[in-house]
């Protein structure tokens, strides 16, 4: 007979063929009861996860991974005396494997038994090093949040090379204008973005009109949104990284 529960990520189950061959019951006729139970979709959703695996014919098939509430439900309607004892079976194997699990979660300083203890430690060091990179690979993603943050107005040139300088950036009005360029972000022959940029959501134009010795002139506001402040800041800080 197979193992009655085990521990599945972090959570302690059982699965529909282990339930068929304690009961003796044919596996098909378990996922039937499970798919006719009278419970709640959301009891179910939390109790009872389809998942695939593959007989010893390598033929891929449908099982359920069962939590302890989802298997009180489903074998409630299993009756006799064998059906009682495996009951009370399936019982004490939840508990004791999730006494198990207790353990596993302990710090490793907190075990007593030295063998548990370094077995501990060593998950806690690969769950560490997993965190430490983890953060190195949403660090660029922060220091995107705090940029967009920064700002919730759109604003000139200018003003983005100052809250640049309160990072950190050391740049000036015109050296940020050149950074546009090269970045072929506006034009080279005139303060004003590429379309593409636009789109993107990084700029806004403002358009206005004015008198200039008695004739009408049209002149362009070019502003910097905060999406296209975060962009920019981040770019001038890789850079200057590099």
């Amino acid at each position: 007979m197979n193992q009655l529960v085990f521990i599945e990520g972090d959570q302690v189950v059982t699965d529909s063929l282990t339930v068929a061959e304690v009961f003796g019951k044919r596996h098909d006729h378990v996922l039937r009861d499970i798919k006719n139970l009278d419970s709640s979709k959301e009891f179910n959703l939390h109790n009872f996860g389809e998942v695939e695996y593959k007989d010893n014919r390598n033929r891929t098939y449908k099982k359920y991974l069962i939590k302890r509430d989802g298997l009180t439900f489903l074998v409630f309607g299993y009756t006799g005396a064998k059906a009682a004892l495996f009951k009370e079976k399936y019982i004490s194997e939840f508990n004791r494997m999730e006494n198990e699990l207790q353990k596993l979660k302990q710090p490793s300083y907190m075990i007593d038994d030295p063998v548990s203890r370094a077995k501990r430690w060593i998950t806690e060091q690969e769950e560490r090093q997993q965190l430490e990179q983890t953060l190195r690979i949403q660090e660029p993603l922060v220091s995107f949040a705090e940029s967009c943050m920064a700002s919730e107005k759109s604003l000139l040139v200018r003003e983005v090379a100052k809250l640049a300088s309160k990072q950190g950036i050391v740049i000036g009005e015109r050296q940020l204008f050149q950074k546009l360029r090269d970045w072929k972000m506006i034009f080279s022959n005139k303060n004003e973005p590429y379309q593409e940029y636009v789109n993107r959501g990084y700029f806004e134009v403002a358009q206005g009109v004015r008198e200039v010795s008695g004739k009408s002139k049209t002149w362009l506001t070019m502003k910097i949104t905060s999406k296209g402040q975060a962009y920019i800041i981040n770019k001038l800080k890789k850079q200057q990284a590099s």
